[in-house]
């Protein structure tokens, strides 16, 4: 048998930024948790919503762990208290193991912050959660530009679809995008909007990630950083920025 700490560090320690995602937004639902005094009635309820969340949570932490909740999540039929104390504390055991692992790899905080020069480091984080999307990466950066595109993008797989919002480097972005199309036939938006300010990353219209300032030479010649944002702020910034983008057409060539 596996223990549950190692079959967790097989899984994400190789990427801090997935396992700060994930404890930021588990944080949240056990500190949210609804009154879970009695099984809610057939349908939709937030106690529903609260344990599918949770499920989904501990299904990117490792299949033990989804295991461990689908088997506690099978006792509701018969001993609600039992099967909802199991998948608490499993939340809470999930918590307390990533927190260690964070703090054991010097991460303890959520979020990132990198010294000037420390250029590959945020490379490194950035790549990783751009290579988790499932189907969707919305970028927003005023400054981004080819090089930006060539280093984070260039290999996002096919099936993801990329909305890039930017101001600056539109043309200098396109050139590439067209390039890679041509090539690979991928699916990848880039509208222009003058008065965009944030830096942004949105995955699968779920996760989002603040950074200190344009991704294009982040950590080169200044500090910066890289936060997952709540999940509340998270929704508002995909709804503000998708009716923006809803009313900008498509950048093209010149």
């Amino acid at each position: 048998m596996i223990s549950p700490l190692i079959d967790m560090q097989m899984h994400t320690a190789s990427s801090p930024v997935r396992q700060q995602l994930i404890l930021l937004k588990l944080s949240e639902l056990v500190e949210n948790t609804p009154d879970m005094s009695s099984e809610p009635a057939i349908g939709p309820s937030p106690q529903r919503q609260w344990i599918a969340e949770i499920g989904a949570i501990l299904g990117k932490v490792s299949l033990q762990r989804k295991c461990e909740f689908d088997s506690a999540k099978s006792m509701f039929n018969l001993i609600w208290d039992k099967g909802l104390a199991q998948i608490y504390g499993l939340a809470v055991d999930v918590i307390e193991e990533i927190k260690l692992e964070l703090e054991l790899s010097g991460r303890a905080e959520v979020g990132n912050a990198y010294a000037t020069g420390e250029i590959y480091n945020f490379f490194h984080d950035l790549k990783s959660i751009v290579n988790g999307a499932k189907s969707e990466i919305f970028l927003i950066d005023p400054y981004f530009d080819g090089e930006a595109f060539n280093n984070y993008l260039a290999d996002v797989k096919n099936n993801v679809n990329v909305r890039i919002f930017t101001d600056r480097h539109t043309q200098d972005v396109k050139v590439y995008i067209d390039k890679h199309q041509a090539q690979f036939n991928s699916q990848i938006t880039l509208k222009k909007y003058k008065k965009l300010h944030d830096r942004l990353i949105i995955v699968d219209n779920n996760e989002c990630w603040i950074t200190g300032g344009s991704i294009n030479h982040a950590g080169n010649k200044s500090p910066t950083y890289l936060i997952p944002v709540g999940t509340e702020i998270t929704q508002e910034k995909i709804r503000i920025y998708n009716e923006i983008w809803i009313s900008k057409e498509p950048v093209t060539s010149a």
